[in-house]
């Protein structure tokens, strides 16, 4: 097969509950579509292959690729920066049978960076990528834990997180009186 060869499938099973975003109808045929593109720039750029599926719509003839052919691209470029794909980042964090919260929570890394790095909207760096292949094993993770629970990070629950009281004495209440918020000259 050429590249950007397009080979017509016709999957009932797959098409199911599929829509067309132009028209809105169900005649939707799937085809694989062998497409070659380049990764980066300059000197470093890449030319990288990967086959996608192409929809088309039986009615207005409209072809497109839908989030499957993003997700396919995406683990393109990580297999050519050799770093893992969000499903393996997910299958991480899942083996160890934990919530992204808990597990952003004893390996320090954002929230909001590994939901990013699971739905496959950035990649992570080489540091990052080490790091998480580090956490894929058990006597790593069991460490992390240990730690994180002897700094007291988990010993309550978020929601039952308790806050130093300063003592009340009169001189602070005496302070807190005077105190106004003034106007800057």
């Amino acid at each position: 097969m050429e590249p950007n060869d397009t080979v017509f499938v016709h999957d009932d099973k797959a098409r199911m509950g599929r829509r067309c975003p132009q028209c809105g109808e169900t005649s939707i045929t799937t085809c694989s579509h062998h497409h070659t593109f380049t990764y980066g720039s300059g000197d470093t750029a890449a030319t990288l292959e990967v086959d996608l599926p192409l929809r088309r719509c039986g009615a207005c003839d409209l072809e497109y690729l839908d989030h499957e052919g993003e997700r396919l691209k995406h683990e393109a470029v990580c297999r050519h920066l050799r770093v893992l794909s969000p499903a393996e980042i997910r299958g991480i964090r899942k083996s160890l049978g934990m919530t992204r919260a808990v597990f952003a929570e004893i390996t320090g890394l954002g929230e909001a960076t590994l939901n990013r790095w699971e739905n496959g909207a950035v990649v992570q760096n080489l540091a990052n990528d080490r790091y998480l292949r580090l956490l894929a094993l058990p006597e790593i993770m069991d460490r992390l834990k240990a730690l994180t629970t002897f700094q007291g990070f988990l010993s309550e629950p978020p929601g039952n997180l308790k806050f130093r009281v300063l003592a009340v004495s009169a001189e602070r209440l005496l302070s807190q009186k005077r105190f106004q918020l003034r106007k800057a000259s």
